[in-house]
């Protein structure tokens, strides 16, 4: 299984979106979405990471 910050900055490539658009198109703070992205370990970034997931419909 890709790390991931691999799978998700792939998806943001395939989908042409930056960061800062995706954390509003997912109603979270830039720079928390960032962190997540970037392997933060705390509960909120999981929960971030999820809700990126599902907006990437990745399993």
């Amino acid at each position: 299984m890709k790390q991931p910050n691999v799978e998700i900055i792939t998806q943001l490539a395939i989908h042409n979106i930056k960061q800062k658009e995706l954390a509003r198109r997912i109603g979270e703070r830039e720079d928390e979405t960032s962190r997540a992205i970037n392997g933060g370990d705390a509960q909120r970034f999981e929960r971030i990471r999820n809700k990126i997931f599902d907006y990437f419909q990745i399993n």
